[in-house]
């Protein structure tokens, strides 16, 4: 098993070294989150930074997401309000551990 950077080294790009960037979205703030949720957009991404570092290569894996894209506004039509209520109601139940 390969043994991983220091963590204060700069992650990309490492000379001499294969340097990958993994990115993913992560699902809309506009229902409460599910299973579905990690498995569609996160997991396959992790298992492959996981498969990278193995592998010994200078992999980085990072993700986001945007609060207020068309499915938080269509969410909002539906219950009749802005997309910011919808964000400021299930953000919460977003980002619990």
């Amino acid at each position: 098993m390969a043994n991983p950077p220091a963590k204060n080294a700069p992650k990309l790009p490492v000379p001499g070294r294969r340097n990958i960037l993994i990115t993913s979205a992560l699902p809309y703030v506009n229902n409460v989150p599910h299973l579905g949720n990690i498995i569609g957009c996160v997991l396959s991404a992790d298992v492959f930074a996981r498969y990278c570092r193995l592998r010994g290569y200078n992999a980085i894996y990072i993700c986001g997401t945007d609060e207020y894209g068309t499915a938080t506004e269509t969410k909002a039509m539906e219950d009749n309000c802005s997309p910011k209520e919808i964000c400021d109601k299930l953000v919460p139940t977003n980002i619990q551990p």
